[in-house]
């Protein structure tokens, strides 16, 4: 079983992320669900909307926790990270091939955020921090804690440009963002089916 290195320092991501998050669905899932409520409850399906509503408060709990549990630990050792699903990837020192640390415009505007590539020899990433979840700080805390020199690109670049000059640093999806798309809409399709099938089985179906 892999295991975080031993006598690590551990790194959290932006907790007002949580808070943030929190404050959000709540927003938007109290006056939806209200209202269904209302407009369900004297004759309709209130039945089906209380399935909805226990699904997607299970749904939140879950990545609740999840998010909870995401962390980095470093030490002269290595590196681990326990990623949203829980899966840890542990990487020794001696398997570093380089820290790559890229500032990214962000949003579509001039705004940029720094993101570091924990890459193996052959400069494929193995570990990633976003500058959406993780502090420059913690990202310079990492070369400093592992004793790797970090290699920190002197100019802030698209996804197009990271992508021509360290494609392998990216993601499947980001290499292949056309094809990405469309695994998108199959999924949501399918889930759409999936959505009437259950809808149908309860006998909630619409009529003109």
């Amino acid at each position: 079983m892999v295991k975080p290195p031993s006598e690590a320092v551990r790194l959290d991501p932006h907790r007002w992320l949580f808070r943030q998050a929190l404050l959000a669905t709540a927003a938007f899932l109290v006056p939806v669900f209200a209202v269904l409520y209302f407009l369900t409850i004297p004759a309709g399906p209130w039945l089906a909307v209380l399935i909805v509503q226990v699904v997607a408060s299970l749904l939140f709990a879950y990545a609740a926790r999840s998010f909870r549990r995401v962390a980095v630990w470093v030490s002269r050792d290595g590196i681990a990270e326990r990623g949203f699903f829980g899966r840890l990837v542990y990487l020794p020192v001696t398997d570093i091939g380089s820290l790559v640390l890229v500032h990214t415009y962000h949003g579509g505007g001039a705004d940029s955020l720094p993101q570091l590539f924990v890459c193996s020899p052959a400069g494929k990433q193995v570990i990633r921090l976003r500058g959406q979840f993780w502090s420059l700080e913690n990202m310079r805390l990492v070369g400093s804690t592992l004793g790797v020199q970090i290699t920190e690109l002197g100019e802030t670049v698209s996804a197009r440009e990271l992508l021509e000059q360290y494609p392998g640093l990216l993601y499947w999806f980001e290499r292949r963002p056309a094809l990405a798309v469309v695994l998108f809409a199959v999924a949501v399709v399918a889930g759409g089916v999936l959505l009437y099938v259950g809808l149908a089985w309860l006998g909630v179906t619409t009529t003109t």
